[in-house]
């Protein structure tokens, strides 16, 4: 007998949090709560448990939830993007000119925001201006360095993949469809060569093994050495600007 597919998450508006994300996921052990960089609350579900059990649950943590969602919502607010932010090979810079107008220069090694003088670096206008620039630069970086990293590594382990996109994508670093096409982020620009390595092989063995199980993970480790260690290790960047 065929096994139940996963459901499409149940959307369901908790006073005083907002809205949460209930995924029913056949494979997973326990009920868990993870709040993503956006705010949004998703809450796993395992197979057989009752969905009155998972909202009984998060109702007894609506007071750990929605403190963790005032603290990202004041680490968002208080996050500024200022002179020195470095991309890979770039580093923004904030110039005041007598200039009546705001312009972004790409020169060399540097983003350079050229603005007149009085206003504010912090001002939404120019916090949106380099937030721009700077995800230009992370496409720019991306498309010149991970395109030929993949062609690499795929014929150096024997991979094959149908296409390859790179996107501004926040919520992971990669993606692998049923299809064989991948989808890596740009701000895989922000992890260093061997942590860049080692999600492109994530993906690449994505296109033998289509899950996380014991199989994936013998491969991965067989191509990388240590992938457990190497994944621990990415949860320390974040994704984004």
């Amino acid at each position: 007998m065929p096994r139940p597919k996963n459901k499409q998450p149940i959307l369901w508006n908790l006073s005083g949090v907002g809205d949460v994300y209930l995924k029913r996921n056949r494979k997973a052990r326990r009920l868990s709560i993870s709040i993503r960089s956006s705010g949004e609350v998703r809450v796993t579900v395992p197979g057989l448990l009752p969905l009155s059990f998972a909202r009984n649950f998060v109702e007894a943590k609506q007071d750990w939830i929605a403190s963790k969602l005032n603290e990202l919502s004041q680490l968002n607010h208080q996050k500024f993007i200022s002179t020195g932010y470095r991309t890979r090979e770039h580093e923004l810079q904030f110039k005041a000119t007598n200039a009546n107008d705001i312009n972004v220069d790409f020169e060399n090694q540097f983003i350079s925001i050229n603005h007149p003088k009085g206003i504010d670096t912090q001002s939404d206008c120019l916090q949106n201006i380099a937030k721009e620039a700077i995800i230009e630069t992370y496409k720019k970086e991306a498309k010149a360095i991970i395109p030929n990293r993949v062609v690499q590594l795929a014929n150096e382990h024997g991979f094959t993949y149908n296409t390859l996109r790179i996107k501004n994508i926040t919520s992971r670093w990669g993606s692998c469809s049923s299809t064989n096409n991948i989808n890596l982020s740009i701000y895989l620009m922000k992890l260093p060569d061997d942590l860049i390595d080692y999600i492109i092989l994530h993906e690449l063995t994505h296109t033998v093994h289509k899950n996380h199980g014991p199989n994936f993970w013998n491969q991965l480790n067989r191509l990388t050495g240590n992938a457990k260690t190497l994944s621990k290790r990415v949860k320390k960047y974040r994704t984004g600007v």
